[in-house]
Order: C-alpha cells, then sequence, then structure tokens
C-alpha cells in the first residue's frame, strides 16, 4: 500500500507527528542559539564595564552572570510568548494595527482587515497559538549552570 495520501485523505497522526518533532528541534536549536549569542553580547559588556582588568577568576565570574543572565532573560522571553500565545496581548496588536492601517492605507475597510475587535479576536482564536516550549527547558538549563557557576566563584573568593 503507497503512503500517499488519496485526495480529500487528511495528514496521518505519524506525518503531524513527525512534524511536531521536527518543529520542537528547530525551535531549540534557534533557542540555543539565541541563548548563546545572547551569553556572549552580556559577557562582552561585562567586560569592557570592568574595564578587562585582572580579576581574580574574572573569567568564571564572567561566564556565571552571562550564562545566568541569559537564562534569565530567556525564561522572561518564554513567559512573555506564552502570555501572548493565551491572547493576553490581542487587543494591543490589533489597536496597533489599526492605527498603521489608518495612517498608510485609508482605505483599509475595502481590504480583508476585521471591521470589530470581536471579529479579529474570533479569528485569532481559531489560529493555532503554540509557545516555545525548548526556550523554557534551555532557559532553565542555562539559569541553573549559571548559578552552579556564581556559587564556584563565590566559594573561590572566600
Amino acid at each position: 500500500m503507497s503512503k500517499i495520501p488519496l485526495a480529500g485523505e487528511g495528514m496521518r497522526t505519524e506525518d503531524e507527528a513527525y512534524r511536531n518533532k521536527a518543529r520542537f528541534w528547530k525551535n531549540a536549536l534557534i533557542s540555543l542559539i539565541a541563548l548563546c549569542i545572547t551569553a556572549g553580547i552580556i559577557a562582552l559588556i561585562e567586560y569592557f564595564a570592568l574595564g578587562g582588568g585582572d580579576m581574580f577568576n574574572l573569567p568564571l565570574r564572567l561566564a556565571g552572570d552571562a550564562i545566568g543572565l541569559s537564562g534569565v532573560l530567556g525564561f522572561s522571553a518564554f513567559v512573555l510568548g506564552f502570555v501572548s500565545s493565551r491572547g493576553a496581548f490581542d487587543l494591543v496588536s490589533y489597536s496597533v494595527k489599526l492605527v498603521f492601517l489608518n495612517v498608510f492605507r485609508p482605505k483599509y475597510r475595502q481590504e480583508n482587515f476585521p471591521k470589530t475587535f470581536y471579529e479579529y479576536k474570533v479569528l485569532k482564536d481559531h489560529e493555532k497559538r503554540r509557545a516555545v516550549f525548548p526556550l523554557l527547558w534551555l532557559s532553565l538549563i542555562f539559569l541553573a549552570i549559571g548559578i552552579i557557576l556564581i556559587s564556584i566563584y563565590m566559594n573561590q573568593i572566600q
């Protein structure tokens, strides 16, 4: 039997599972790259803010601060994304779109843009909006590693 679906046949569950798994790993890779870039930028900012001096165990301090802070920022981004996926910012997004349409496209009412917020909300509620859970897990890992590095640094100072 062929794996090609017949006309009118929906997506198979194994195809859906494969797509979910691929989406998870793609989101995990993007989250990891974003957290590493954020940690690198934080480490550079802290290094130059401290004057690049000859402090005791400066690399350990920089790594702990950068990794821990990027974990906190990643967790905060996840929380905002999670709340947004539940529809908390729909009114703000509708208002901003409406303002820009009024300014740049005066005849926006003739387009497919919803006429009321209720219509917009109904359309948004039918969309599948997902939070990026790999960002949560990677942020918590970064936060834990940052706490461990900072505790090692504080024990070496004493």
